[in-house]
């Protein structure tokens, strides 16, 4: 496919942007302590830009006085040279950028003020009622915030009234309760948005393009809908916003609650989930852009939403998180690292208020760490085990001029990505695999596959560097019964998949590999139960926007849940458990599948670290972990070979 769609420029304004690819807006950091624009987020823009993105829309700048979290500034003149030297990092490489402005309103959890002081399960606590006063003042402080991004060098500005903030609470009548001149009907609802718009081409002039993002879907009693959308979005074009950027409002702080249309879509839920949105805004609506985002991650898919009429463009967000050459790699026809829809970025800035990560990219957030150092002296190299903490090891030794052998125990690399990608609704994972073994057999990194490497062999290698990669154990259960034949490691149940047919099968463990053991093996026919000791499911480590989706998706297959339950005995064809109150059952199971997790194995790695004077241990080997700490692991290690 020639992409010629994605790659096609467009003009939004007067501004021509020279793809239809947007970096969608996205916190980096969980705060800003002086609300300043830090140095580390200079690289990060330059390596989107000179990635190839046509248009890079900021996370948001706070836009008024009311608000206490810390996010980056725009309300006030001192913050100028921060956003200064935010945009001059985005044009360096010829993309251009808007900043996005917003303010939460009634989801600000320090002080919160909202268009009307009402219960939602969007809200954590009921907030206070603006006074009309106070609106007029959020009005101009929007409109001033919008001057400065002029002053500072920014090609337009995104009105951010999307996800039930606070532009977004005075748009929707789920939000809005007023009976003045800010609320009470449509056209009073809109006022807050569209008197901005207006104050804003007075300050900065009619050719300063505004972008409106909004949701054109909210999972609310009352919320809105398609038709509204509709007539949200043109109520704005009519006002003269440049592009509409469709998104969504569809998760509650204090209980998760399942979206018909998600706005952080994991690798559960298909992609491009606000594809219908958009397209019924572009089929209704007159005289703007529409900018469709969410879970758009491969260019073929990105380009036929363009090609199909469902957007004017696309807003990318995770993938260019991923991969930062996305759009040259994508344009090049060049092999792309693939997001994987994992969440991890969201939920380390959201829920942990870490700074941002990535599994897949340990370079995020430190893009200047990234150029490869080359080796003042070549080393022989092997490394034992391919999973990805191995994979990457060996690919960055390699590159930094080291000879590196990479040794396979099984017949083909990857180690636990390989069971993991094999469910049909984990294909993402797969592209990574793919991603991972590409990148291996296009490098100089040889490979030994079908070896299991022992001690002896190392000594006869006589290696000068042993990196031992070799995972983790799964942890077996110690009851009668525990080691039978009919007692499996997930890993193993997901690579026979195919054997396993009608059957009555208990999963051990809630976590997320249990999970979707569990539905996959439901989903091909097989009856099935999972046991878990915690509380519920899902509760380790738990990412909101993924285990919402699983859930539900377990439900639908009437998988059953028995919790706060420990196995006492497995025999050829049941399972007895205890729960925690002391109830016994008996399941009837012809499999057991051990999803408890892994566990460090000494007898393998320490005879082999001592088969090496110089020799290191990454991976699950060492502290089993998630993919993310695997890739990190690996990358560190590599580079200090």
């Amino acid at each position: 496919m020639s992409l010629l769609n994605l790659f096609k420029p467009i003009k939004i304004g007067e501004i021509e942007i020279r793809n239809r690819i947007a970096m969608a807006p996205m916190g980096i950091f969980p705060s800003y302590s002086d609300r300043m624009v830090p140095d580390v987020l200079v690289p990060l823009l330059e390596s989107r830009s000179k990635g190839g993105a046509g248009l890079i829309i900021s996370e948001g700048f706070q836009g008024t006085r009311y608000q206490n979290v810390l996010m980056l500034g725009a309300h006030d003149d001192r913050f100028i040279p921060g956003m200064r030297k935010y945009a001059e990092a985005i044009h360096r490489y010829g993309s251009a950028t808007f900043l996005q402005i917003m303010a939460l309103g009634g989801k600000d959890i320090t002080e919160n003020y909202a268009p009307s002081s009402i219960e939602s399960p969007q809200y954590l606590s009921r907030p206070k009622e603006f006074s009309g006063t106070q609106i007029a003042e959020i009005i101009e402080d929007f409109a001033n915030s919008a001057w400065r991004a002029q002053q500072a060098g920014f090609d337009g500005v995104e009105l951010h009234g999307a996800h039930s903030y606070m532009i977004g609470q005075f748009i929707s009548p789920h939000f809005n309760r007023r009976d003045d001149k800010y609320g009470g009907d449509f056209e009073r609802r809109m006022r807050v948005p569209t008197e901005i718009v207006r104050r804003i081409g007075k300050l900065c002039g009619k050719n300063f393009p505004v972008g409106f993002k909004f949701s054109a879907w909210e999972q609310l009693p009352n919320g809105v809908k398609h038709e509204l959308a509709v007539r949200i979005a043109q109520r704005m074009a009519d006002e003269g916003v440049v592009y509409v950027h469709v998104q969504t409002s569809d998760f509650y702080p204090p209980v998760p609650v399942r979206s018909k249309y998600p706005a952080m879509s994991p690798m559960y839920s298909p992609r491009n989930t606000l594809a219908e949105l958009s397209e019924n805004l572009k089929r209704n609506v007159r005289n703007t852009l529409v900018m469709c985002a969410d879970g758009i991650i491969d260019p073929n898919e990105a380009d036929a939403l363009i090609g199909e009429g469902k957007a004017d463009m696309v807003a990318i967000g995770r993938a260019l998180l991923a991969d930062p050459e996305w759009p040259n790699r994508a344009e090049q026809r060049k092999r792309i690292r693939p997001c994987i829809r994992c969440n991890v970025c969201h939920h380390k800035v959201v829920a942990v208020e870490e700074p941002i990560a990535c599994t897949v990219n340990p370079y995020l957030a430190r893009e200047r760490d990234e150029p490869i150092q080359k080796t003042q002296k070549s080393k022989n190299v092997i490394v034992v085990g391919s999973g990805p903490a191995g994979i990457t090891c060996a690919l960055i030794a390699s590159r930094r001029g080291h000879n590196v052998t990479l040794y396979e125990e099984k017949s083909e690399i990857g180690g636990l990505l390989v069971p993991g990608s094999t469910p049909p609704f984990k294909k993402d994972l797969r592209a990574f695999l793919d991603y991972c073994r590409g990148e291996v057999y296009d490098s100089d990194v040889k490979v030994q596959l079908n070896t299991k490497v022992t001690p002896d062999l190392v000594r006869q290698i006589k290696p000068d560097t042993l990196v031992v990669a070799v995972g983790g154990k799964p942890i077996r259960l110690n009851v009668p019964g525990g080691d039978g034949e009919n007692v499996i490691s997930a890993a193993d149940a997901l690579e026979c998949v195919e054997k396993i047919e009608g059957e009555r099968i208990a999963v051990v463990g809630g976590g997320e590999v249990g999970c979707e053991t569990a539905l996959y093996l439901s989903q091909e026919g097989n009856e099935v139960s999972m046991i878990e000791a915690l509380d519920d499911i899902l509760t380790v480590n738990e990412i909101k926007n993924n285990s919402v989706v699983l859930r539900e998706l377990l439900e639908k297959e009437r998988v059953r849940v028995y919790a706060r339950s420990n196995v006492e005995k497995i025999t050829p064809s049941a399972v007895n458990i205890v729960s925690r109150d002391g109830h016994r059952k008996e399941l009837e199971a012809d499999i057991v599948i051990l999803a408890a997790g892994l566990k460090v194995d000494e007898t393998c790695t320490k005879p082999l670290l001592r088969s090496c004077p110089d020799s290191f241990a990454i991976g699950d080997c060492v502290n089993p972990a998630r993919i993310l700490e695997a890739v990190s692991e690996g990358d560190r290690t590599g580079r200090v070979l």
